[in-house]
């Protein structure tokens, strides 16, 4: 007689055969909402609102004060998301539930937020004695401050300056770990891989030569000096962000959203 076939009773629990992990809920900040929400909104409209100054009334020429009121005022938002998102990580940690990726902690840092996150590690005692973590924070950290303060000349403000430095910094930090982990996931596919490098630098190069052409072409018009400052932000400004989009469009073509090696979120099993 051959074995008998077992079925599953009609009032069965469904959700018995489901992995205890896939029931639990994902982190509300994950890494591409801290980069919508914290670089791409706040720092389009800081420029926004300096190119409407710059071709229109040139205030902050007059009220220096507000470029520092502009500064504070993101660099407390940052902060205080910086808050939210450790305390959601503890809460996550002490339930076993899908958890923040650290990729998302160091990312906050790279946009002025360390000051929030050592906040959270003494209010909640969470990561307090992770100093693998407390190393890759202070580290990119340091570099932020050098890339604002060394790296390129001072602009007459340092509030400005630090705009500058912040936003070119995290624009470099986040196409250089998107990038790497695209290369990773493609390493084993060449012609993939080679088709991603070619676009990447291609399309980068292209944007970067039409910011710093158009900045060119804009001193000319109102007969100002050429300054490369000038040229070099807006290229890298632009080029950045148009690398952004594109490793966003790659992304979603590939089917790589959410799979990238140490970006969100990450499974309770995975969690050491």
């Amino acid at each position: 007689m051959g074995a008998a076939i077992i079925s599953p009773m009609p009032d069965a629990n469904p959700s018995a055969t489901v992995p205890a992990a896939a029931l639990r809920t994902l982190p509300f900040w994950s890494i591409n909402k801290i980069y919508w929400l914290l670089y791409i909104l706040p720092l389009a409209t800081w420029f926004a609102m300096d190119g409407s100054e710059m071709f229109f009334v040139a205030i902050d020429a007059r009220h220096p004060e507000r470029i520092w009121f502009k500064l504070g005022f993101y660099l407390l938002l940052v902060n205080s998301i910086s808050l939210l998102v450790w305390r959601e990580d503890k809460r996550r940690a002490e339930k076993g539930d899908w958890r923040v990726s650290e990729k998302t902690l160091v990312y906050l840092c790279t946009l002025g937020g360390l000051p929030g996150a050592l906040l959270s590690m003494r209010m909640f005692r969470h990561k307090s004695r992770k100093w693998s973590l407390q190393m890759r924070l202070f580290t990119w950290s340091a570099l932020l401050v050098a890339f604002t303060f060394l790296v390129f000349p001072h602009s007459g403000s340092y509030a400005n300056d630090a705009r500058w430095g912040i936003c070119l910094f995290s624009l470099f930090w986040w196409n250089l770990s998107i990038a790497g982990g695209i290369v990773r996931v493609h390493r084993d596919n060449r012609r993939v891989l080679w088709r991603y490098l070619g676009l990447l630098f291609g399309i980068g190069i292209l944007f970067v030569g039409l910011a710093a052409g158009g900045v060119y072409v804009w001193e000319a018009m109102k007969g100002r000096d050429h300054k490369p400052w000038n040229m070099a932000s807006a290229g890298v400004i632009a080029g950045g962000l148009v690398l952004s989009i594109f490793n966003e469009v790659w992304l979603s073509l590939r089917g790589l959203r959410g799979k990238l090696p140490g970006w969100d979120p990450i499974a309770p099993a995975d969690v050491k």
